[in-house]
């Protein structure tokens, strides 16, 4: 049961700003001579050409909310140099702030990339990665909460990034029907694939030129852009309603006031079909899936088992669950990504492990040790919405966040202990906010840690993983925590795929 019933925060802060991460950066990067290490260079320098200028107003439904500008400039070896940067201004639960990011790309004669840098600041975040391509290998400096992290990520080829997929689409003799791939990397999410590209239409422009309505397709995030052939986007459709307009630089930089700030809270909102007069007590829930495929939610028996269009969220009560040693036999081989420190999740930092320690404290088995880390994360972090990248480090430093926030300090503080722990994302339910229509209470998108108590390879019957709340105060969590995504940010953004169309009807709860 919770100890108290704080204002529920949400992970589309994050996913809703990383959708729309497309323009940005004040700097290039260099390799240092004998040392290895990535650094800044002048732009300046790098620019052999007059430099092309785009500015694009950015819009929710409606409604204004920031701008994007970008820029391309011919260099000295035949390559390009590749800016940008945007500035957006969000509300969630009426806390207002502006998110500025920055971004660069530099690429050779062909297109291909060769380094980048991006950065981004908000009133509570502050996040820089840069990298280059080595061989088969993007290597990569994140600095998140002033911890620096170095990152390798093996790719087949060269990959592009949001700026330099014009040069894209500029080589390709667009036509109706056409079919491309592109290999694509995101510095802000560390997320990796291929970008799908689908010519659907062609429309002709004031001026006469053609440009091409093209539908572009991304772990299932879709969107459509119309595009000229010179491969310049003069319009950007996506997910939960956002867009990018082509302007002048006059007319995009007109920011919204504070009261015309867009809630995003609450234009992401799921309906539900019913009403939940107990959702924190809650220990059963079955719904109906709507508006999206089944598959799209997450099947974990047995706490959450999907048939058909159906899910039913099971929580276990705490008497039934095994109670493991704090740290697992290191004769049982884990996966790594349960135990590891990432560039977000900051386990091996002292600061953190010396914290954890204090926790923790002579607790007898693992399960009292994640309700000692549980309660301590609840009481200490400050329940604010945040717009950015969480990191473990800095939400011990600041105290201060969502839940993004919430879960990426307990998850750092239980690995750095060994607790094998992972995060979770999907949505939750609150009657503290109105739904999509209006009506009382609504499912919104939140984020968990779920801590491993028991056999992950034994009966599926068993509870291997605890669903823990630090935002709520909750071992473990309700029933209205319904699972979409686990992982970091590189596959939390796999829920902008269903915003915007997920819905539920209820059928049971208790």
């Amino acid at each position: 049961m919770p100890r108290s019933r704080p204002t529920p925060l949400f992970v589309v802060e994050v996913l809703g700003l990383l959708a729309f991460l497309v323009l940005a950066v004040a700097f290039a990067l260099d390799h240092r001579q004998g040392r290895g290490a990535m650094v800044p260079l002048d732009v300046q320098a790098l620019a052999a050409g007059p430099a092309r200028e785009r500015w694009m107003g950015i819009f929710f439904e409606d409604q204004k909310v920031g701008y994007a500008v970008s820029r391309s400039s011919p260099t000295a070896d035949g390559g390009n140099l590749l800016e940008g940067r945007s500035r957006f201004r969000l509300a969630a639960f009426g806390t207002i702030q502006d998110v500025i990011t920055a971004q660069a790309a530099l690429t050779d004669a062909q297109g291909a990339l060769r380094r980048f840098d991006f950065f981004m600041v908000t009133d509570q975040v502050r996040l820089s990665a840069r990298g280059e391509v080595r061989g088969q290998d993007i290597v990569m400096e994140v600095d998140n909460g002033g911890e620096v992290s170095t990152l390798t990520f093996p790719v087949e080829e060269p990959p592009h990034v949001q700026l330099s997929l014009e040069q894209v689409i500029a080589r390709e003799q667009l036509a109706i029907g056409k079919r491309f791939e592109v290999p694509f990397f995101s510095p802000a999410t560390m997320a990796q694939g291929t970008i799908v590209y689908t010519v659907e239409d062609v429309e002709i422009l004031e001026n006469g030129e053609e440009a091409w309505w093209v539908r572009t397709s991304f772990d299932g995030v879709e969107a459509r852009e119309l595009v000229t052939t010179a491969g310049e986007t003069i319009r950007q459709e996506s997910a939960l309603g956002m867009s990018m307009v082509r302007m002048t630089a006059d007319e995009a930089q007109q920011m919204p006031t504070s009261d015309q700030a867009v809630d995003i809270i609450a234009k992401s909102a799921v309906k539900l079909v019913g009403h939940l007069p107990d959702a924190r007590g809650s220990r059963r829930l079955e719904l109906v899936i709507q508006g999206v495929p089944p598959e799209r939610v997450f099947h974990q028996p047995p706490q959450q088992v999907r048939t058909d269009d159906r899910v039913v969220v099971d929580m276990p009560l705490l008497a039934e669950l095994p109670r493991p040693p704090v740290r697992p036999d290191p004769a049982v081989p884990l996966d790594p990504s349960w135990i590891e420190a990432t560039a977000t999740i900051q386990a091996a930092h002292p600061d953190i492990q010396e914290k954890a320690r204090a926790i923790v404290g002579d607790a007898p088995d693992r399960v009292e040790a994640v309700r000692r880390l549980n309660a301590w994360v609840f009481d200490y972090v400050e329940k604010v919405p945040t717009f950015g990248v969480p990191s473990g480090l800095e939400v011990l430093q600041t105290a201060r966040g969502d839940c993004n926030e919430h879960s990426a300090l307990f998850v750092s503080l239980a690995r750095s202990v060994g607790i094998p722990t992972r995060i979770a994302a999907g949505v939750v339910y609150s009657d503290r906010v109105s739904g999509p229509d209006g009506g009382p209470g609504a499912f919104y998108y939140h984020a968990w840690p779920e801590v491993l108590v028991g056999d992950p390879s034994g009966s599926p019957d068993a509870h291997a993983w605890l669903p823990v709340d630090p935002t709520f105060g909750q071992v473990p969590a309700d029933a209205t925590h319904v699972k979409l995504v686990e992982g970091d940010l590189d596959r939390q953004v796999e829920i902008l795929a269903v915003m915007g169309r997920l819905g539920f009807v209820l059928v049971e709860a208790r």
